[in-house]
């Protein structure tokens, strides 16, 4: 959720197109070379294509506010990360971050049933699962619905949501030790994050080697988390999960104007995966129950990434796209396209679009008929087939030589139409959000 992390000395006042010597290997421009900064970022591993040198002494802060649409959930976070270099082959980083979520998210869907007559009816919910919420009752009085399959049907379903009370805070911090040796570099890292229920600590270690005289950077990685989740609404439960992940990656520098960059993924998911605050609404016995996923997850991520510095604008354009698919039987697409501005006098200004779609997990189902035989089924919007288009705008200002600050705004619409593959419709759950930050890098 923090702001997309860019090439640290993109202010125009450091751009040198008199880098392109010749009679030389085509070795990468040097605003280009500071791209491959922001090359790897896959969660739960350190950004593994940085310069193979230690980074210099640094503190970067940021606040940042999310808001769903329609007062739902809004997030509201600080987070900082301090870097010291340690000598010339050592540097070590601390990252803390301490966000307070509030406000109300669905927990199932319930259907609406439409009759000839013109009535919309919604069925009755004689029970919820777990305290997530009390069943409506009009005047101690649970209502009936009428029969299905003659002149009422059901065509359309709304979402029920979790009281709006809901309050919670995480604090998470983590360390990270590189040791630079040459060509080589080793990162160790490790860190714990915490919420009142949910508590999860994780470490990774990855390596990169750069030859072909800087030009090809091979990278690997592995990060191992172990989570515990405490449910509120169930205080006698808890239940444990462990995430394996795998990465290998491979940075090619094309010309002194380019490069590209592939990186694949893996990730283990063993244990309780489900979410203990959803449910699926049953028709068949007017309850709504808790949602039942597989214990263990395999998916694979693949991500394309070609960047090029545009000498006539002395700006730089990225081009992403990303493939994910796992055994639930979800795959994903992701197009990115972000554009890198100087505008002199220390100002960059940076636009960015972004397009999504997902197919739908074997097991979603917007409510249920019967609980299936295979035994997993939810009702989570989040794994529906769904679209989503989204983009931000993003103004730094080098302040000095040492400083800079940044400010972003960036805007998020989902919507069920929009996903590419075929899918469940499930417009009733489509809705969007509004992420604003600020921050400031400090290096000193």
């Amino acid at each position: 959720m923090a702001a997309t992390e860019y090439p640290k000395d993109l202010a125009g006042a450091h751009l040198d197109p008199e880098g392109l010597a010749v009679n030389q290997a085509p070795s990468p421009h040097p605003t280009l070379a500071a791209l491959t900064s922001a090359a790897l970022a896959i969660p739960g591993l350190a950004s593994l294509a940085e310069a193979a040198t230690p980074e210099p002494r640094q503190w970067d802060l940021l606040y940042f506010h999310y808001r769903e649409h329609g007062e739902r959930m809004q997030v509201e976070g600080l987070k900082q990360r301090l870097v010291l270099p340690l000598g010339d082959e050592w540097d070590l980083s601390f990252n803390g971050v301490r966000d307070a979520i509030s406000g109300a998210s669905p927990i199932y869907n319930l259907p609406e049933i439409h009759c000839q007559d013109g009535r919309v009816i919604t069925p009755p919910v004689l029970s919820v699962s777990g305290a997530s919420g009390p069943p409506p009752v009009v005047d101690g009085i649970t209502p009936e619905r009428p029969p299905l399959g003659g002149e009422c049907r059901v065509r359309s379903a709304r979402q029920v949501m979790l009281e709006d009370t809901f309050q919670d805070t995480r604090t998470a911090g983590d360390f990270r030790f590189n040791h630079y040796r040459g060509d080589l570099v080793l990162g160790l890292g490790a860190g714990v994050s915490n919420e009142q229920d949910y508590d999860s600590t994780f470490a990774s270690l990855d390596l990169r080697q750069t030859f072909n005289d800087g030009l090809t950077t091979l990278a690997a990685g592995y990060s191992l988390a172990s989570d515990t989740l405490s449910p509120l609404n169930k205080p006698d439960f808890t239940a444990d999960k462990t995430v394996h992940q795998f990465l290998l990656g491979m940075t090619q520098v094309l010309s002194r104007h380019e490069l590209v960059q592939l990186n694949l993924s893996f990730n283990d998911d063993l244990g309780y995966l489900s979410d203990p605050y959803k449910n699926v609404y049953v028709l068949a016995t007017n309850r709504a129950v808790d949602e039942a996923r597989p214990d263990r997850r395999r998916q694979w991520n693949l991500l394309a990434r070609y960047v090029r510095y545009v000498p006539r604008f002395q700006a730089a354009l990225h081009l992403d796209y990303r493939y994910s698919t796992s055994d639930w039987g979800i795959d994903a697409h992701t197009l990115e396209a972000s554009w890198i501005q100087p505008l002199g006098a220390g100002w960059t200004l940076t636009p960015r679009i972004r397009y999504y779609s997902q197919g739908e997990v074997d097991f979603y189902h917007p409510y249920l008929q019967t609980l299936p035989d295979s035994g997993h089924y939810s009702s989570d919007y989040r794994l529906a087939g769904f679209g989503a288009i989204s983009g931000g705008l993003k103004l730094a200002r080098a302040l000095t030589d040492r400083v800079q600050l940044e400010l972003a705004a960036e805007w998020y619409d989902r919507q069920s139409r929009y996903a590419l593959q075929k899918h469940t419709d499930n417009a009733f759950s489509d809705y969007g959000f509004a992420l604003y930050s600020l921050s400031l890098r400090w290096r000193f």
